[in-house]
């Protein structure tokens, strides 16, 4: 017989704590289950390591890891352990108790090999032994940590040790012993549970939670049994109000799998959980004998619940869906403030197009010569939660100064299938200001001069760069006439050094929403083009959008409308810069 090749892997083996507890339900089994794996998700994206990249094996209430040899042992315990502990309580945040989970985790390295049933080696024998040691449970058991991480002598000596950045003092020496096993090892407990459970494990859910008993909910299952209205996924994220992170598209098949997954989570202080904000308005999408069972038995529970006329006027439920909604992907890319060659990348994706602000998602690392392929990525997945929406999205970048001579317009989806289709084919794509989204001394004019261009949107109030040069710019675009600057160049990264007045800070601080600028045109040929495309402010993005179809089918595809640069800042969808990345303690 011949072994298969040795190959060296960083390996992680994560398992929850009692995952068999008597209080946990069938239910609760699948949504920690789940939440392990966006727990663990989240962690390695935001440690900048490829989760899909990774080998894995599910154990039930556990995973096992291997993690490419690409990936630098270093930056795993440098990263992920803080990561996993920001991951999980986010999670843990928003969900009933017997769904909440606190996690062991072991790591170790070493030569292991692949046979026809799955990965196979001393190395990972030993991981799984030092998880599952008695000094291991016993510490976390008696903690109030979320985490409990054990790294082998081995690993800890060649990684940990030597490396400050791995808190290596944080770690107790400890000697694992299992049955047959007993070898030294490395134990450190992180993160203060804030959601802790009380000493006596619950039985049953609090009663608020427990909305729909038992043999209730036996009742409704067959109404919402392959039900998949159109406009379900956006019946869903509103429900979930944009503070409950939305599953992906694919695990919630029909409007049953849909209540599942929001039955996990508390009620609003108006005591209405969003499993029931949900079944509402599914119950308004059908107009079959299924929709009149479906409110009749929700009048039935609202009365059980005294909560009728609360469910009845709750602002989720009252706002119609719009026929002609409009979703947003803001997508932040910030400079590494080291590393010139790196940057941090986020995004909002919003699901609703009546709810704003959506949740954040991952922060990543990424190379500055990959953030095209990233950015790809993100709207590859929004385009995932999108699928079942007949809704027009427009892709917005948040950029700070120094980041906005991206060619963001010319940036393409779809690299991996060889074929890669310009952006602008399918959304709009504009860009925002990072400074005036931090800045809110600026926002109450960034609001009036918004207002202004809706009510009044012609192209006489566009001001050009260089047409009133007797005036300092800041003085003259404080004029409320204004609401949109056309710059006769694109902005420097950084102000201009001198005494007079910067251009965009100007417009930036008077509150102008609408800034122009082209990376080629002169000013005369900039201001043919903006006349073209502006006879007026209403539809704007539109109309350019259309434009720059219409001329990609030329023959030579260089029409100035291509690289146009749109600065179009909505003041009335500020993005909650503030949002928590790491509640981690220090």
């Amino acid at each position: 017989m011949t072994l298969p090749p040795a190959v060296h892997r960083t390996i992680v083996v994560v398992d929850v704590e009692g995952f068999t507890d008597s209080g946990r339900l069938g239910v609760d089994h699948l949504a920690v289950r789940g939440g392990m794996y966006d727990v663990l998700n989240t962690a390695f994206t935001d440690s900048a390591i490829d989760f899909d990249s990774c080998e894995h094996e599910d154990r039930g209430d556990g995973v096992l890891v291997l993690v490419p040899p690409t990936v630098s042992k270093s930056v795993i315990a440098d990263r992920l352990p803080d990561r996993l502990v920001a991951a999980l309580r986010r999670y843990n945040s928003t969900r009933v108790p017997t769904s909440r989970f606190r996690l062991r985790v072991a790591m170790h390295s070493g030569d292991i090999r692949r046979d026809g049933a799955g990965w196979a080696g001393q190395p990972v024998i030993d991981t799984f032994r030092i998880i599952d040691a008695d000094a291991v449970k016993t510490a976390l058991r008696e903690s109030d940590r979320m985490i409990a991480l054990i790294v082998s002598d081995h690993f800890y000596t060649d990684v940990i040790q030597g490396d400050p950045g791995t808190v290596p003092e944080s770690y107790t020496h400890v000697q694992a012993v299992t049955k047959n096993f007993s070898k030294p090892a490395w134990l450190r407990l992180l993160g203060h549970d804030v959601t802790a459970r009380p000493a006596t494990e619950p039985t049953a859910r609090p009663e608020v939670l427990g909305v729909v008993r038992p043999a209730d909910e036996q009742a409704l299952r067959p109404l919402l049994h392959d039900q998949n209205p159109p406009r379900m996924s956006t019946l869903l994220g509103r429900a979930a109000q944009g503070v409950i992170p939305l599953p992906r598209h694919e695990t919630v098949p029909d409007a049953w799998a849909a209540f599942q997954f929001l039955s996990d989570f508390n009620a609003d202080v108006d005591g209405i959980p969003p499993s029931m904000l949900f079944l509402q308005l599914i119950a308004a999408e059908l107009d079959d004998d299924t929709g009149e069972r479906l409110r009749a038995w929700i009048a039935d529970q609202s009365r059980r619940l005294r909560r009728g006329r609360e469910l009845a006027d709750h602002p989720v439920t009252r706002t119609p869906v719009p026929d002609e909604p409009h979703l947003h992907l803001t997508i932040m890319v910030e400079p590494d403030s080291i590393d010139p060659s790196r940057c941090l990348l986020s995004s909002w994706r919003q699901d609703d197009p009546l709810s704003w602000p959506p949740v954040r998602g991952p922060v990543r690392e990424v190379e500055m010569d990959e953030l095209e392929y990233r950015v790809d990525e993100i709207i590859l997945d929004a385009e995932g939660a999108w699928a079942d929406k007949g809704i027009s999205a427009a892709v917005e970048f948040l950029l700070p100064r120094t980041l906005l001579s991206l060619p963001v317009g010319r940036w393409s989806k779809e690299h991996g299938s060889g074929k890669p289709r310009p952006l602008s084919f399918d959304y709009r794509v504009s860009i925002r200001s990072l400074e005036r989204m931090r800045t809110r001394h600026w926002h109450r004019a960034w609001h009036v001069r918004w207002d202004s261009m809706l009510e009044n949107p012609t192209s006489d109030r566009m001001h050009y760069s260089g047409s009133a040069k007797e005036h300092p710019i800041d003085a003259v675009l404080s004029d409320p006439h204004w609401v949109g600057l056309v710059m006769a160049k694109p902005p420097s990264p950084q102000p201009e050094p001198g005494a007079a007045p910067d251009e965009l800070m100007s417009a930036l601080r008077s509150g102008l929403p609408v800034i122009f600028w082209h990376p080629d045109a002169g000013p005369e040929d900039l201001r043919k083009l903006i006349a073209e495309v502006l006879p007026d402010g209403s539809g704007l993005m539109d109309r350019l959008r259309k434009q720059k179809l219409h001329d990609s089918g030329t023959v030579n595809n260089n029409s100035l409308v291509r690289d146009l640069v749109v600065m179009w800042d909505d003041p009335k969808r500020v993005i909650v810069l503030d949002q928590p990345v790491d509640p981690t303690e220090p």
